[in-house]
């Protein structure tokens, strides 16, 4: 190869060489070009959809799943929801002493055509009674019917034309449990029992006809609030209960009164037990009594009324080591009698307001105590009740007992003796 030749082929080679370099250039100027449109393209498309999730974007949250949505309903606070019940509830509460029948008391109510009728006992106080939303008297003898035989002291049996009389003034609750409640056997206590059952809107206290009501708490719902009432008494004068139905009297028993007391809390807002206690004639409190008073106040009763002593005795504020307030009227004595001395005369009036705000504590708002007179005159046959802030020197010198020094200045001075500062003229 001659040296003209040599050149044309480093020529040639060198063309080659450079054809070669400017392929790949383009080549790669072509794939970088389209990289790049992908990449723009692919942050138009993130751009736009990012635009439409804006545009599409609800303007609530999404309602939650049924179960979120349970789960949250249960964790909400009660309180929260419910607006607070600011209703208040009242009950005005009366309550007298021993409705005590002695013969005279009977034939006082005995027509000319052999029938009995007893409303002159009650009527000077009935409107006190009536007005009342629960009024409570204290039966202390069996209404066993004319088949036992109408008797007086000692072992008493009573017309039941007397609860005639007792429905008649009012009266919503009667009282049972006393130590005359077995004067008549099981028969006498038994009539009573089925007569009261046939008396529209009366509950009876203290005695029972199954072993279901001896178990049992009477709660009188009245206005909103639930009162519990519990009778009890301390004896029977030795009489024993019929073998066969030992549970017709309730008796002043410890396991039996706590049980009773604390089935009470839990049913009703209010809880008030009437004991038949203490001691005839005498004006205060007897150990007995305190005995019971601090069990009483140990379990949170909120009222207690007694009866039995025949004659009245102190109304007293107990606070137990909780600090809860129990009102105490130790005994109301007589309401009708026919004794014969001027102390037993004096009676008393209880009333006792009961309120409760909303689902609140029920609690004794006001309270107050009226005593009465037992009038009846020198020929025996006339018998009633009166106020004694109604009753007046004319009548008080009519009574059959004033040969006995009754009058109506010893009847008020014994008034504030017993009650204190709770007497009111």
């Amino acid at each position: 190869m001659n040296k003209k030749d040599g050149n044309h082929f480093k020529i040639l080679l060198l063309c080659i060489c450079l054809a070669v370099l400017t392929g790949i250039t383009v080549a790669n100027i072509y794939i970088y070009k389209n990289e790049g449109k992908q990449e723009k393209a692919t942050v138009v498309t993130e751009k736009k959809q990012l635009s439409n999730s804006a545009v599409n974007k609800p303007t609530e949250e999404p309602a939650p799943s049924p179960k979120r949505e349970q789960k949250v309903e249960e964790t909400k606070n009660p309180e929260e929801a419910k607006p607070e019940d600011t209703t208040v509830h009242e009950v005005s509460l009366v309550a007298v002493g021993d409705n005590l029948i002695h013969s005279q008391v009977i034939a006082s109510g005995r027509k000319k055509d052999g029938t009995y009728k007893f409303d002159h006992l009650y009527k000077n106080i009935k409107s006190e009674i009536k007005g009342a939303d629960v009024a409570i008297i204290n039966q202390e003898t069996v209404l066993g019917g004319k088949s036992l035989g109408y008797s007086g002291y000692p072992r008493f049996n009573s017309p039941q034309e007397i609860g005639d009389a007792i429905v008649n003034a009012g009266f919503d609750v009667v009282l049972h449990a006393t130590n005359h409640s077995m004067d008549k056997g099981k028969a006498g206590l038994q009539n009573s029992l089925k007569y009261w059952k046939k008396q529209k809107g009366i509950t009876v206290l203290g005695a029972n006809s199954t072993k279901e009501e001896y178990d049992s708490v009477k709660v009188i719902d009245k206005n909103g609030i639930k009162i519990a009432m519990l009778n009890y008494t301390y004896g029977l004068n030795g009489l024993p209960l019929p073998k066969d139905k030992p549970y017709m009297v309730d008796l002043l028993e410890t396991k039996k009164v706590r049980s009773d007391i604390r089935k009470a809390k839990k049913e009703a807002d209010f809880v008030v037990v009437f004991p038949h206690w203490g001691t005839e004639y005498t004006h205060q409190a007897t150990g007995y009594q305190k005995e019971w008073t601090e069990l009483f106040a140990e379990e949170g009763v909120d009222l207690v009324i007694g009866a039995h002593p025949h004659v009245v005795e102190p109304v007293q504020w107990v606070k137990n080591k909780a600090g809860h307030k129990m009102l105490v009227y130790y005994s109301l004595g007589n309401f009708i009698s026919s004794q014969d001395e001027p102390a037993r005369m004096l009676g008393g009036l209880a009333t006792v307001k009961i309120k409760k705000k909303g689902d609140g504590e029920a609690v004794i708002s006001d309270a107050s105590i009226t005593p009465t007179v037992t009038h009846y005159t020198p020929s025996g046959n006339q018998y009633t009740v009166y106020k004694l802030s109604e009753y007046t020197d004319k009548l008080a010198g009519n009574h059959r007992l004033r040969r006995k020094g009754l009058s109506l200045s010893k009847l008020k001075g014994l008034a504030k003796q017993v009650f204190g500062e709770w007497y009111q003229e």
